[in-house]
């Protein structure tokens, strides 16, 4: 019993809520707006970030579906193979091949695209086009960006919000250190003249 309340004494007097006469109200009131901001903080950062998260998810959906209005996928067939050697540039496992492939209207199309090593001209893969015809990134990398941007926003939000505490914190004590210089001024100016006297 004697150590809790030990403990308790301990943690009134580093928090500055002691009874400890010297303190003065603006020191208290200064205590008493960490204490505020820290539950602030504890409170607001879990919920900020599920709602930037949320906002984010539902504003990235809607231009995901929106990017993938017209994407499809096409039949692609390589004009060259791709080399298997140790040499060869391979991206998550692929390597790149020219290809050709129908864009709209039965217009032939080529440019570069991902084949797995091994690959002979002649053979096909499957891309995805744009509405345009020209060759586009797949929907499931498209949603792995999104949900990349959706956690990030939902790591920021808290990180925003201790930084808004922050400052803050720092303008509430700019105002509290003014009081505390103006409460000095007025205490000297009534106790001045006395030690005045005592000098004379």
């Amino acid at each position: 019993m004697q150590i809790s309340a030990n403990w308790t004494a301990s943690l009134a007097r580093r928090l500055g809520l002691d009874a400890n006469p010297l303190r003065r109200g603006t020191d208290r009131a200064e205590a008493w707006i960490r204490i505020a901001l820290v539950l602030a903080f504890l409170v607001g950062a879990p919920l900020a970030g599920w709602g930037a998260g949320h906002w984010a998810g539902s504003v990235a959906a809607a231009a995901v579906d929106a990017r993938l209005a017209g994407d499809h996928l096409v039949t692609a067939t390589l004009l060259r193979g791709v080399p298997s050697g140790p040499d060869q540039q391979i991206t998550l496992g692929l390597g790149l091949a020219k290809a050709r492939w129908a864009g709209p209207g039965g217009s032939a199309r080529t440019g570069y695209v991902q084949a797995p090593p091994g690959s002979r001209a002649g053979s096909t893969v499957q891309v995805w086009l744009d509405r345009s015809g020209a060759l586009t990134v797949p929907p499931s990398l498209l949603h792995r960006q999104v949900r990349g941007w959706v956690l990030m926003m939902a790591v920021l939000a808290p990180v925003v919000l201790a930084l808004l505490l922050l400052a803050v914190t720092g303008v509430l004590g700019h105002v509290l250190d003014r009081r505390r210089l103006a409460g000095w001024t007025q205490a000297w100016s009534a106790v001045e003249p006395q030690w005045t006297r005592r000098l004379h």
